[in-house]
């Protein structure tokens, strides 16, 4: 064989095979431990939001526009990863800005190094033909299946850390967003929190929205509007937060809602077939006759060509109003505990890993089969599934 097709075999039958496998690892890891990871993430939050309000009221730090989390690669190439905290306000943004707020993230990082000696082991193999440099330069650009693990941790932990006293207290810009990333590298920098003050009225949303601009809604913020009877169909909310937005007889068939929330949100009437709904989160909102017939919402989905795993969290229905709602023919694994689940229309629905209160297992009309893929609870949990 050629040298580069040497290299392609290299990476098809040896790195990539091994990276899928430590992926899974570290996604099993981060499944069965994310209330942890969240918990000591938070603590560290809240002391970095007690420095951030100290340099606001001492006058160093205006309205706080971003806080970032980001990897120091310096110090990953040292074996130590940790990410930092850093806050910035409009004009400070971009500038050079080293705090003592670090995480240590050596949970995700210890699998990316297995995953290197594994490696390293199957390349000795071709008889130096594979120089380990030239690996190392590639392996290097290869980090993001095991980054966006600080990501999922992130966003999950906004939860409790928007409760915090000490994060409400910090005066925040009109627009403010929680990102993770690299240090100083917007390209690979994602929103995990974003709030925008300055809301498009209803009208102007909805045309926005109704443009179906591509990648234009990714991470927004959009509040209080009224977007009923819209036509949004293939529209890409992936990561956009709906709060307290009127979806009333909305057609967003066939969309993207990857990791989508809906706060407080009335959808009742809408239109969610056939959508990609992967931990996308509708907890309280008002789903009377909404239709989620066709709709894939599954945990643990590996896309093996990315190294990417996809429905952490499940879908999250918790204390919704699903009364006469639709799942005919659904993919989806979501979590109905505290939900009105009247009429609801499960046929040909493939439930695995859902949960359901044991108190609604007479309410709910489904087969045999599908009662054996739910897990059946006593009381709501007051968390992520």
């Amino acid at each position: 064989m050629h040298d580069m097709e040497v290299w392609q075999h290299f990476l098809e039958e040896d790195v990539i095979p091994q990276r899928n496998a430590q992926i899974r690892a570290l996604h099993h890891y981060y499944v069965k431990n994310k209330a942890l990871i969240a918990a000591e993430f938070t603590a560290l939050f809240d002391r970095f939001c007690q420095a951030v309000l100290a340099r606001q009221q001492e006058g160093i730090l205006q309205k706080c526009a971003y806080i970032h989390i980001s990897l120091l690669r310096t110090s990953l190439n040292e074996g130590h990863p940790v990410y930092m905290l850093e806050a910035s306000d409009r004009e400070t943004d971009g500038k050079v800005g080293l705090t003592p707020f670090r995480y240590e993230a050596g949970w995700i990082y210890g699998f990316a190094e297995a995953w290197d000696q594994g490696c390293e082991e199957r390349r000795k193999r071709y008889m130096n033909r594979i120089e380990r440099h030239s690996f190392e330069v590639w392996m290097k650009e290869q980090l993001y299946p095991f980054h966006v693990y600080m990501v999922h941790a992130a966003r999950y932990a906004m939860d409790a850390i928007r409760e915090l006293a000490s994060f409400q207290e910090i005066e925040k810009d009109d627009s403010f967003e929680v990102r993770v990333g690299e240090y100083r590298d917007q390209e690979v920098s994602e929103s995990v929190y974003c709030v925008k003050e300055r809301q498009r009225t209803s009208i102007t949303c909805k045309g926005w929205l109704e443009n179906k601009l591509d990648q234009d809604y990714i991470y927004e913020h959009i509040a209080g509007v009224n977007l009923m009877r819209g036509e949004y169909e293939g529209i890409d909310v992936n990561y956009t937060r709906f709060e307290e937005v009127t979806l009333t007889g909305s057609t967003l068939a066939s969309s993207r809602m990857l990791g989508t929330r809906f706060e407080r949100c009335v959808c009742d009437q809408a239109d969610f077939q056939d959508c990609l709904l992967y931990d996308a989160d509708f907890r309280h909102c008002d789903l009377t006759y909404a239709r989620f017939d066709g709709v894939l919402g599954n945990r643990d989905f590996v896309a093996e060509a990315h190294g990417l795993v996809f429905g952490m969290n499940g879908v999250q229905f918790q204390g919704a109003d699903l009364t006469y709602a639709s799942f005919r023919g659904a993919k989806i694994a979501a979590d109905f505990t505290g939900a009105e689940l009247l009429e609801v229309d499960f046929t040909g629905a493939d439930l695995t890993g859902s949960r359901m209160l044991e108190r609604d297992a007479l309410r709910v009309e489904l087969t045999e089969e599908q009662r054996q893929m739910i897990s059946w609870v006593k009381e709501p949990v007051h968390e992520h599934a």
